[in-house]
């Protein structure tokens, strides 16, 4: 494991949510981590995440620091959920929208690619704009899922489907030269990033599925039925805080809706009634259950601070664009553990107390 790089930062603010006074933040831990990366006008934050921890877990690893391409993982998962959703009729998922699951079954299937070499956005254009495909890709399955018992044509839908991708992506590169060496997207996984997906788990903290078990965990873009560790939520807890402490960084799956959620400021907290709360397990089944608390967008977990009051916050490497914190946000304690549906995290940070309770 690479050291962890253990400093101290003070970042200044102007924080305009309930007050006009300078507040400030105090690193505890930052992870190396790639630079970010901007979304823009796409639904693949999961991608965004899930490849900023890819390049993260590589860095840990000992591997030089490289820009993956998440658009990579986009093309490929497109192609996999619209094959379900025209099996199923049309009732599975197929928004844009989806999970850390899908990007770590195309890096084991397909590799990985630099973005330099392929970043999915075509000459023509300038950059990532995904409603106009979105919605072909929507009408154009709708009408082949809903065409009728033995009017599917298995091949001609498919290859449409691929000259969608291909014409607002770009066609992905079975070769290509970096740094003076041909590569496939396999052989390039295996050199320049070297994780192993068996080695990572989904966790969440949920009382109506076992604790302890692998379960799978209901939630619209879950349409591959992947499993999660679920634990309970002090162990929930304690695995972000030993992660963390020990040099990990963390993919997140939550809730960003909330109205104290601050995107330009960078600051997410809950309302002030929310943060003087203690969340319980009891609290985080109820927001699931009434739907408060839903996965709609994803981040990535690189560190801890805390504001001049000693208050904890989590250090969120985001992908929607720069903001007052250089494109980070500072999660507090209270909206992590109440609107996070769940990490991704290497195995190995799950403290050995809780690996020996997993059943």
């Amino acid at each position: 494991m690479k050291k962890l790089l253990l400093f101290t930062t003070t970042v200044l603010l102007s924080l305009n949510l309930n007050s006009q006074h300078k507040k400030y933040f105090k690193t505890i831990y930052k992870i190396e981590s790639s630079p970010l990366k901007d979304q823009q006008s796409s639904g693949t934050c999961w991608s965004f995440a899930t490849t900023s921890f890819i390049e993260t877990e590589a860095i840990r690893l000992g591997k030089p620091s490289i820009s993956l391409s998440p658009m990579f993982y986009v093309h490929p998962t497109y192609i996999d959920k619209s094959e379900k959703f025209v099996k199923t009729k049309g009732k599975s998922w197929l928004d844009a929208g989806d999970l850390t699951f899908s990007v770590f079954r195309a890096y084991e299937k397909y590799g990985a690619i630099p973005e330099s070499v392929y970043n999915g956005i075509i000459k023509e254009d300038w950059q990532h704009d995904h409603v106009e495909m979105d919605n072909l890709i929507s009408t154009m399955l709708t009408s082949v899922a809903k065409s009728g018992y033995g009017r599917i044509k298995p091949n001609s839908w498919k290859q449409s489907l691929k000259g969608v991708l291909n014409a607002y992506l770009g066609k992905i590169p079975e070769k290509f030269i970096f740094e003076g060496k041909e590569y496939t997207p396999k052989s390039f996984a295996a050199t320049y990033i070297g994780i192993q997906p068996e080695n990572y788990l989904e966790v969440t903290s949920y009382s109506h599925i076992p604790f302890y078990k692998k379960s799978t965990l209901k939630i619209p873009a879950n349409w591959g039925n992947n499993t999660y560790l679920n634990l309970p939520i002090n162990d929930f807890e304690s695995v972000i805080e030993n992660a963390l402490a020990n040099g990990y960084s963390l993919a997140w799956d939550g809730d960003a809706s909330e109205p104290n959620f601050n995107f330009d400021k960078g600051i997410a907290t809950l309302t002030k009634k929310e943060e003087d709360l203690k969340i319980t397990q009891k609290l985080r089944q109820q927001t699931f259950e009434d739907k408060s608390t839903t996965d709609d967008h994803n981040m990535h977990i690189v560190g801890k601070a805390e504001d001049a009051s000693g208050k904890t916050y989590y250090i969120m490497k985001n992908s929607e664009g720069k903001n007052e914190m250089d494109g980070f946000m500072y999660m507090s304690k209270n909206a992590l553990l109440l609107k996070t549906i769940s990490v991704l995290v290497h195995k190995e940070a799950i403290p050995k107390t809780i690996q020996a309770k997993i059943k």
